[in-house]
């Protein structure tokens, strides 16, 4: 799973929603995507996407594609993300 988590501040949710329409649906296309949702709270400015692969190779092979998209447009809103790669478990 592909965490990208963000803060934009109060009062930002066109912005956050403009990258969302931006990148998820090129997510979503990407070869082992399983499922990319836009999160957010606007009264705090918190954003963030959540992305289930796969594998972390899927994962892995999409970075160079999804990247150069999605970073510019998050450092022009003024955002610092935090993007991590976890493992999901699937209790028994």
């Amino acid at each position: 799973m592909r965490l990208v988590q963000f803060s934009l501040g109060p009062g930002k949710q066109s912005v956050a929603e403009s990258i969302a329409d931006k990148v998820v649906p090129k997510i979503r296309a990407q070869n082992g995507c399983q499922s990319c949702e836009f999160f957010e709270d606007n009264e705090n400015g918190d954003y963030g996407l959540v992305i289930l692969w796969d594998s972390r190779k899927a994962a892995d092979d999409a970075s160079p594609i999804i990247g150069p998209i999605l970073v510019p447009a998050l450092t022009k809103a003024g955002a610092s993300p935090d993007i991590r790669l976890l493992d999901v478990y699937e209790p028994k």
